[in-house]
């Protein structure tokens, strides 16, 4: 997707919503004609196509680094979530729209990795180093601590209107000190 439509189709998201979403006003944020992006192909859908793969594609470039580094697992989760946090702020408009948008976009997007791949990784390693606090798999846990950081950070980042800094600093220590020692 060309830049000038995803910044024009997460500002008709931020204005409006899904169900506001259409060809015309996305065409005039971008300063086009409705009638040129259709004749270009361009549909609601693929705008939506466009702005997961976006998601997908940073959430890979975010975690790459955190998924292949090493050292002390609690400071790997650290720095686990906290890529989490920087991309659901970078995408909290799209994510804002539904619960499934990271499932729609590891559907959509061809990704060297499932999405909870970081999370195991780092559990994977402090279950071996005899760090890993509770119970569970470490796939379901990574599945909750995904959802939590994600979720949780959305919620209080543009329900509370709290500062990155503020949610971080409440929300990662808990779960760490919950999963690690």
């Amino acid at each position: 997707m060309k830049e000038d439509l995803h910044e024009a189709t997460v500002a008709v998201l931020a204005d409006v919503g899904w169900d506001g979403l259409t060809l015309e006003r996305v065409a005039d944020k971008a300063g086009r004609s409705r009638v040129t992006l259709w004749r270009n192909g361009v549909t609601r859908e693929s705008l939506l196509d466009g702005l997961l793969k976006r998601l997908a594609a940073d959430y890979r470039d975010a975690m790459l680094p955190v998924l292949t580094a090493g050292g002390d697992p609690a400071e790997r989760l650290r720095k686990t979530m906290n890529a989490l946090c920087d991309v659901v702020d970078a995408h909290a408009d799209v994510l804002t729209l539904s619960d499934e948008m990271f499932h729609r976009a590891a559907a959509t997007a061809d990704l060297p990795m499932r999405f909870l791949d970081p999370f195991v990784a780092v559990l994977r390693d402090a279950r071996a180093a005899g760090r890993l606090l509770g119970k569970g798999t470490d796939l379901d846990r990574a599945d909750i601590l995904f959802n939590a950081v994600a979720w949780t950070y959305l919620h209080l980042r543009a329900r509370h209107a709290w500062t990155p800094a503020k949610a971080r600093t409440h929300l990662l220590p808990m779960l760490i000190e919950g999963t690690v020692r």
